[in-house]
């Protein structure tokens, strides 16, 4: 590492040298210096001057470093292979075996979740579905006294708005859950 330092200081030295030699030169040259084109990119060097200054051409070699090499960066994926997931409720992960960059399947498990609401949805989806089990026993009853008109109509009527009002709960509450991949008769058991 050192002798590359003294080779790059000597090539350093040698271009300064140079270009004080030249600055000396006379204006009024030959013709030929008329014609010469200039490249500031190129330096070139006699043969006495390449003696003088001691450069020597070596072989590139493979080294190992002594030490280590700190680098700022970041990896990205290429579009086409980023994906976002999103879920509709929240809710904290809580175990994951996937890392960044890595292959999915259709239907593979990407994490699980849990949140209190999803605890909160299946309790309400339990009341309900309870709730019209209920109604429905309760509307029957209120069909058979209304066919022999033992009762009042607006007691029949009222356990019908109850039971019309369950099931769309019950409905609702079959929706969500299956947005979120809970199977209701998984809850029931």
């Amino acid at each position: 590492m050192k002798r590359t330092y003294n080779l790059l200081a000597l090539l350093l030295f040698s271009l300064l040298l140079m270009a004080a030699c030249n600055s000396g030169k006379d204006k009024q040259g030959s013709s030929e210096q008329h014609d010469e084109v200039h490249h500031e990119e190129i330096v070139e060097l006699t043969d006495a001057q390449f003696k003088n200054v001691g450069i020597e051409f070596v072989h590139i070699e493979k080294r190992n470093m002594s030490g280590a090499i700190k680098a700022n960066g970041m990896l990205d994926v290429p579009p086409q292979n980023l994906v976002t997931v999103s879920i509709p409720y929240g809710g904290t992960v809580t175990k994951t075996d996937l890392l960044q960059g890595m292959k999915i399947k259709k239907g593979q498990l990407l994490v699980v979740l849990e949140h209190p609401d999803y605890i909160q949805l299946q309790q309400d989806y339990i009341e309900a579905k309870s709730k019209l089990d209920y109604l429905t026993l309760e509307l029957n009853r209120q069909e058979e006294l209304q066919k022999e008109n033992v009762s009042a109509a607006k007691t029949y009527q009222q356990a019908v708005s109850e039971y019309e009002a369950i099931k769309a709960r019950v409905g609702g509450l079959v929706q969500k859950l299956s947005i979120i991949n809970i199977s209701p008769e998984q809850i029931k058991n």
